[in-house]
């Protein structure tokens, strides 16, 4: 693939890098400064290019016609969105996502069908949820929605227990078991082991039912104990 990275600060130096690792991979970091570049790594094999990723030209210069995905990380919104909607109706480049700094405008970017991620919401999200009495380690929020993705660490009452005999109808969904060094996408037919790290989609009703099959989420009891 041939992807465009718009910003080279922290996220965009450390996508830009991890991205040209990636075996077929050729990437292109665009900047307005120059020294921006000096935070790709010694393992980046990319190209950049000093400019305004905002700008036609310059997207033009960094090959947008032939680009199979950009990702707009500049610490504007206004640029991240005005990038993103360039590539993907300019020139119709398949596949882009923008950086997304206020929250409030979320509703606004899925309107427009624009990808993006919330890194100031998600992370808000992240640190609230470790200070939420009976809180599992959270992956994922959805928006307006009271679904989220969360581990389950698998006790006792789990053990031997099969996929589907673990699951909820529209409550509780297993997407990934962590057994040791191992992840896999389970079969409904599989069971799980005692200390299993199970990542599942999961309504806050399903709390109770699976409270004797896990083990304690965070609380204030069991942080004083450790």
């Amino acid at each position: 693939m041939y992807i465009i990275i718009g910003g080279c600060g922290r996220l965009g130096a450390e996508i830009a890098e991890q991205l040209s690792q990636d075996g077929g991979n050729d990437v292109t970091a665009v900047d307005t400064n120059p020294l921006a570049f000096d935070r790709l790594g010694s393992a980046f094999n990319g190209e950049t290019l000093v400019g305004d990723c905002t700008d036609r030209d310059v997207l033009e210069q960094a090959g947008v016609h032939r680009a199979d995905g950009l990702i707009a990380v500049t610490r504007s919104d206004n640029a991240n969105l005005m990038t993103v909607e360039m590539a993907t109706h300019l020139y119709d480049v398949p596949r882009t996502i923008a950086r997304l700094f206020n929250p409030d405008r979320e509703e606004v970017y899925r309107k427009l069908g624009v990808r993006y991620v919330s890194s100031t919401g998600t992370l808000a999200k992240l640190f609230l949820n470790e200070f939420r009495d009976e809180s599992y380690p959270l992956h994922v929020h959805f928006p307006d929605s009271n679904v989220a993705v969360v581990d389950l660490e698998i006790d006792v009452g789990g053990h031997a227990m099969t996929v589907e005999e673990f699951e909820q109808d529209g409550l509780l969904r297993v997407a990934a078991v962590r057994r040791g060094a191992r992840v896999f996408i389970p079969d409904r037919t599989d069971r799980l082991e005692r200390d299993d790290i199970a990542t599942v989609a999961m309504k806050p009703q399903a709390s109770r039912a699976v409270s004797e099959l896990v083990r304690d989420p965070f609380t204030r009891e069991r942080a004083r104990q450790e």
